[in-house]
């Protein structure tokens, strides 16, 4: 999946998206940041900035779709995607 994910986790070390800085006074143009920390920091930015790069070059301009679940649902019976299990429903999130 080549989500906008805000952060990712591994292990000991975790990454984040940092705010978007605006690169242009007409603010339609934006650079993303990662900072991570931990003892593969520099391995899990990486990986992480990667996938930044992946949304930005085959996603950009798409939207999520969005689907929820009672939390019941078998995974057999969801649809491809991103899921989020909730206390109170299941959460799929895809991109077209």
């Amino acid at each position: 999946m080549a989500g906008p994910e805000s952060c990712r986790r591994r292990g000991r070390q975790f990454a984040y998206r940092m705010r978007p800085r605006s690169l242009d006074d007409s603010g339609t143009r934006y650079e993303l940041g990662v900072r991570a920390h931990g003892p593969g920091a520099a391995r899990v930015a990486e990986e992480f900035a990667d996938r930044i790069r992946v949304r930005d070059r085959e996603h950009r301009g798409q939207r999520a779709h969005i689907e929820v679940y009672p939390v019941g649902t078998p995974d057999h019976e969801l649809p491809s995607g991103l899921v989020i299990d909730k206390r109170r429903n299941r959460v799929i999130v895809s991109w077209p």
